[in-house]
């Protein structure tokens, strides 16, 4: 299915180097002297689009080929060509997979990008791809990574095919926007898109999705409501503005079929909707809890380094506290879940091998579940140790502090954590045991001071509150959300 545009495609035009930044300029109210791209959906079957740009006269272009643990993203590039300041065809030779060198400086170019749909759903979340109906646009993948010049600002006009529309973070004027960190920008297209916005204080969050759900858009706006007040709440800084929620449904799969990425300022969740609205929405509860989090931590941050175990393990915990504060769930269903992620900690091989400074640095390649598994445990663990000490601490004032601290400073993510772990009284060595060290987490004996025990149950171990917790243990777990 092809589209055809009755405009005249910037490649093909000849025009000198005043002409050309007057177009550019003609394109853009917002950012006159930025980059301009155009992205052209020519086909959808196959999936196909076209990228036309300026850039500031570079030779050695190169497109990135992995994302996360997607691999082979280069290869749908074709068709790159580019013209130098006079309009005259400049042919790139290709170094490698998505490494190509212009032997002279080209001012304008564009090529074509295939965008089949990934195999695996974790890959649909994190990548750009078109279908019939609907896809997602990301353009880390679509631009290249060298040859535009480290301009944080560019003017981007989408040509999509007819009745369809597009939703993103940011400001736009129809399909046109002034972007503004590209490497963090994805856009949600497609037929029967619908928008809708929530204030939280200052901030606006943006939310758009498409098709039928078997809840209203009013019930999903209810939940971004309650969740994003309580991170203000908890992390005494409001949302970044602009923020926007992109929701994908998958069709013919329930919504324990799920995948999220949030990139910037926009949360990407792709999820199964063949369940009833109360069913959706609980898992959706649950699942928000955790990416809206991001918004905050990491990507608030200007953190340096591999930190994945904090603000992926950490957040698991994070999230089922709101969870548990938000009544999605109970103190019983709080102790299950970690009772399942320690049950799958204990069965990782590399669990006694590698350190979460480790397993984070390995997380793409062999340890992803460690990240998360025994984040979240030393997160627990580490929230009752602070519960527990002279000042009735909480998790939440690491946060608040680490945002303080991170915000604007490109330090070494560890260092910096590791330094606010340690320094509360009774830590100074608990990075040391569960951060940097690989010993096994013995959570029997680690739970017992705070009146938790851990039952075996055949093959699993269930942790329950214990029947013989003294006064204190009861009032700690009473500032979790234990009622009983």
């Amino acid at each position: 299915m092809q589209f055809v545009t009755g405009r005249v495609l910037l490649r093909r035009l000849k025009l000198p180097l005043v002409s050309l930044f007057l177009a550019v300029s003609l394109a853009s109210t917002i950012h006159a002297q930025a980059p301009y791209v155009r992205i052209s959906v020519l086909s959808l079957e196959p999936a196909r689009i076209r990228v036309e740009l300026n850039t500031l006269g570079s030779t050695d272009w190169s497109f990135r080929n992995s994302y996360a643990s997607v691999v082979g993203l280069a290869d749908r590039i074709e068709n790159l060509h580019g013209k130098d300041y006079l309009g005259r065809e400049v042919v790139a030779t290709e170094l490698a997979s998505g490494e190509f060198r212009f032997p002279e400086k080209v001012m304008n170019a564009s090529y074509d990008v295939r965008l089949n749909p990934p195999v695996t759903l974790a890959e649909l979340s994190r990548v750009s791809w078109l279908k019939k109906e609907h896809g997602l646009l990301m353009l880390r993948d679509l631009l290249p990574a060298a040859g535009m010049g480290a301009e944080p600002l560019l003017n981007l006009n989408l040509v999509l095919p007819p009745g369809w529309m597009s939703a993103a973070s940011g400001n736009s004027s129809g399909e046109k926007y002034a972007v503004v960190r590209p490497d963090q920008a994805v856009f949600l297209v497609g037929s029967s898109l619908r928008k809708n916005s929530v204030r939280v204080g200052t901030a606006e969050v943006k939310f758009a999705t498409l098709g039928n759900w078997s809840f209203s858009d009013s019930a999903i706006r209810k939940v971004v409501l309650q969740i994003v007040k309580e991170y203000t709440r908890v992390l005494g800084h409001s949302p970044p503005e602009g923020v926007a929620l992109l929701l994908v449904p998958l069709d013919a799969v329930g919504p324990e079929r799920w995948a999220a990425e949030t990139r910037g300022q926009n949360v990407v969740l792709l999820m199964g909707r063949q369940a009833t609205s109360r069913a959706l929405l609980a898992r959706l509860k649950v699942v928000l809890a955790h990416e809206l989090f991001h918004l905050w931590i990491p990507n608030s941050l200007a953190l340096e380094g591999d930190y994945d175990w904090f603000f992926e393990g950490f957040t698991v915990y994070q999230a089922l506290l709101t969870g548990l504060r938000l009544h999605y769930i109970t103190f019983d269903d709080f102790l299950e879940t970690l009772s399942r992620v320690y049950g799958s900690y204990r069965s990782s091989t590399e669990r006694d091998k590698l350190s979460l400074l480790d397993a984070s640095e390995r997380r793409w390649t062999a340890a992803s579940s460690l990240v998360y598994d025994k984040g979240a445990l030393v997160a627990f663990i580490y929230d009752l140790m602070l519960r527990q000490g002279a000042r009735r601490e909480t998790l939440a004032d690491i946060y608040r502090e680490l945002l303080q601290a991170g915000r604007g400073s490109r330090q070494d993510a560890n260092e910096l954590l590791i330094k606010l772990l340690n320094k509360r009284e009774g830590m100074n060595r608990f990075s040391e045991r569960f951060v940097e060290g690989t010993a096994d987490i013995d959570l029997a004996s680690v739970l017992k001071p705070f009146g938790l025990e851990l039952a075996n149950t055949g093959s699993s171990s269930r942790i329950q509150v214990a029947k013989n917790m003294n006064k204190e243990q009861r009032q700690l777990l009473e500032t979790l959300g234990y009622k009983k």
